[in-house]
């Protein structure tokens, strides 16, 4: 009765009120307020308090009050190291709970929340769940006992690759046995109101726990992963999020030490609600094996997809594996903006919230650092000690990109200049940053001038460089060589060598949203020794998110939400290099369509990797931090759409692509490279 009377009374604060949650700021709770004046404390006036405002007060004295009172039993961070239960002569039996505990998502001494949470019989409640980890073969005799007053539905616990579903009445204990007969990675997951995992976003959300079935004779030697999320509301778009690793959210997540040269075989579960796009800095990692819907697909040797950006939807796994082979500092963190920042616990039914024991001002140094939050591991790479350079430092080329401030939209405008070409004053600014062409193996300095009013810093996304140059403010480098932000009216410089030709990225790791929607990115393209770049045959779209103000975000193609008509020909061969700098958009539908649908292109590389070059239908799913690049040609002459669909957010965009046989077609003279790229005039 007092949770319920509880639950009404804060219903009533809410209403006819913006839906706001709480940052996560240890100690500290900071509603969000639509007067800049009132947020600032040394605002001090007289404020008639309403009923409404008496109500929410008492809701708030109830919220704490209800977490003493309950007396929740802690609930422990898992892991996944120890597996759970009894294996005895080719049977598991382990005994679950389903709970309600408090979990501290950050520091030990954070702020707590009341959560769902199961645990085995004896011992504390974990987040994720106990692991289950058998041989193949295995049966697995498994009781659920619901401790909650409310119904629960467990998945994933019955045969590999079905979604079994045992529902367990508040008070009540079921029983579970099935034979685990297929290798992977799975897991079982639990919910109060819902079937569907992209539906799940609540106090529930925290009911996950990792099901692995191992290989005769199979050596364990990898790290599992968890990522649980409560939002706002189920699926895409949400803006109040509190995403985890294995139960804590960055800067608190486990942190990894690895010598150089040392195997890390890594495995990902994606119990939320929405896809991910998983990046890794620095280094590529190899695909060894991917759960999709209960299928796994195993890859082995050198037909393990390489990458440095993997997307995984809901409810799925995979497995990878990479060494490190240079120190320093580096992260692995999901690309879509929402998920790198510092939390905010969303306004959802049932979550009580308690306040930090420990000091604000430590999380908030933390925080503050580089801005980020949430889906982050830290990695170390130690120097080999006394190790040096031998060999000494020199450029062949040496660059200048500059960020400037404009009216407008775009906010920022950049620029690029060639110091090694006397009289290049660099092009006028685009839409987006301008191109960075690249020759594999030749050395290149990148000055990086701030002429902003604010921060940033420049991360080179998927090129391997040392750690002191990969971008991240107060975390890459080495020793005690950190990287710093690029203040206003400073500049830092890149250095770099690149070992590979490819399509790249160049975007800002300043973790303001309003840097990657107006600009503060743009293509980097990495030529094999002895090509020189051809904007006629070369073809590069950029997919990105733009801030317009009234008309807010919109879908961009090359930094503009109408692009003009292009003008190709026809029987000529174009590669057409493909890239989503988006803001969360992990889902791009992109296609190349004629009447009728998808034609055809060539695939012949991903995050630039080259692949075995295969036909297929002119269609791709490009999550944020992906690159691919095609070829296409067509023998007569027509038009195309190249077709831009953010399916969640309902957003579409288009270009179309005119090819006009050879006599017809005017010739067209390039005074710079990839001018519509450049300019945005396209």
């Amino acid at each position: 009765m007092r949770h319920a009377l509880h639950a009404e009374i804060c219903q009533l604060s809410s209403r006819g009120q913006t839906r706001r949650g709480t940052r996560l700021y240890e100690g500290l709770q900071f509603p969000a307020s639509n007067n800049p004046a009132l947020d600032s404390p040394k605002t001090m006036r007289p404020v008639l308090i309403t009923t409404i405002q008496k109500l929410f007060l008492l809701c708030c004295v109830l919220t704490v009050s209800s977490l003493l009172a309950e007396s929740l039993p802690p609930i422990a961070i898992n892991d996944n190291h120890k597996p759970s239960g009894i294996l005895r002569d080719g049977v598991l039996t382990i005994q679950l709970e389903i709970a309600k505990g408090e979990w501290h998502p950050e520091a030990d001494d954070g702020i707590a929340l009341a959560v769902y949470a199961f645990g085995e019989a004896g011992r504390p409640l974990q987040n994720p769940g106990p692991l289950i980890r058998v041989p193949q073969g295995t049966e697995i005799h498994a009781s659920l006992w619901n401790k909650l007053p409310v119904p629960i539905a467990v998945h994933g616990l019955g045969d590999s690759g079905s979604d079994s579903v045992v529902r367990v009445a508040p008070g009540a204990t079921e029983q579970v046995r099935f034979r685990a007969v297929m290798p992977g990675l799975y897991f079982y997951w639990g919910a109060s109101d819902t079937d569907d995992l992209k539906l799940r976003y609540g106090i529930d959300s925290e009911l996950t726990g990792a099901l692995v079935v191992d290989p005769p004779n199979h050596t364990v030697d990898d790290d599992i992963f968890v990522i649980e999320m409560i939002s706002e509301h189920p699926g895409f778009n949400s803006r109040q999020t509190l995403a985890t690793i294995n139960g804590k959210s960055w800067p608190y997540t486990e942190r990894f030490r690895y010598n150089v040269g040392q195997q890390a075989h890594w495995r990902w579960i994606n119990a939320t609600n929405e896809p991910h796009a998983l990046h890794l800095h620095g280094f590529y990692y190899r695909i060894d094996a991917i759960n999709l819907g209960g299928q796994i697909r195993e890859y082995h040797g050198d037909s393990r997809p390489l990458v440095v950006t993997q997307r995984i939807a809901q409810g799925d796994t995979f497995d990878m594996s990479w060494s490190p082979d240079r120190p320093g500092q580096w992260l692995f963190h999901c690309h879509m903006f929402q998920h790198m920042i510092p939390a905010i616990v969303p306004n959802v039914p049932g979550l009580l919230m308690s306040p930090a024991s420990s000091d604000s001002r430590n999380h908030l140094a933390m925080h503050g650092e580089s801005g980020m939050g949430q889906l982050i591991l830290g990695i170390t790479v130690p120097g080999t000690a006394g190790a040096s350079s031998s060999v000494a430092w020199h450029a062949n080329r040496k660059l200048r990109l500059e960020m400037s401030e404009r009216a407008g939209a775009p906010r920022y405008a950049l620029t690029l200049r060639d110091d090694t070409q006397p009289g290049n004053k660099g092009d006028e600014p685009g839409l987006i940053g301008p191109p960075i062409i690249l020759t594999r193996a030749e050395p290149v300095e990148i000055e990086v001038v701030n002429r902003l009013k604010e921060q940033t810093a420049i991360h080179w996304h998927g090129i391997e460089l040392e750690s002191y140059y990969d971008g991240v403010p107060g975390w890459s480098g080495v020793g005690n060589q950190i990287t710093p932000s690029i203040e206003p009216g400073t500049s830092f410089v890149a250095r770099m060598t690149p070992p590979r030709a490819g399509t790249f990225i160049y975007h800002t790791h300043w973790h303001d949203p309003s840097q990657l929607t107006n600009g503060i990115y743009g293509p980097l393209i990495v030529l094999p020794p002895g090509q020189k770049f051809d904007p006629a045959s070369d073809l590069t779209f950029v997919f990105s998110i733009g801030d317009f103000g009234a008309l807010h975000e919109l879908a961009l193609i090359n930094g503009t939400p109408q692009s003009k008509t292009l003008q190709l020909q026809a029987g000529k061969k174009y590669r057409i290099r493909l890239i989503n700098i988006s803001t969360n958009n992990q889902g791009m539908q992109v296609s190349l369509r004629d009447a009728n649908g998808p034609v055809e292109w060539l695939n012949i590389a991903k995050d630039g990797i080259d692949l075995i070059p295969h036909p297929g239908k002119a269609q791709l799913t490009i999550t944020v931090g992906e690159t691919y690049d095609v070829e296409f040609s067509t023998a007569r002459p027509q038009d195309l759409l190249l077709d831009l669909l953010l399916p969640a957010q309902k957003i579409h965009t288009t270009q179309t692509l005119t090819f006009t046989a050879q006599s017809a077609l005017a010739p067209v003279r390039h005074s710079q490279p990839c001018p519509w790229l450049c300019n945005g005039h396209l």
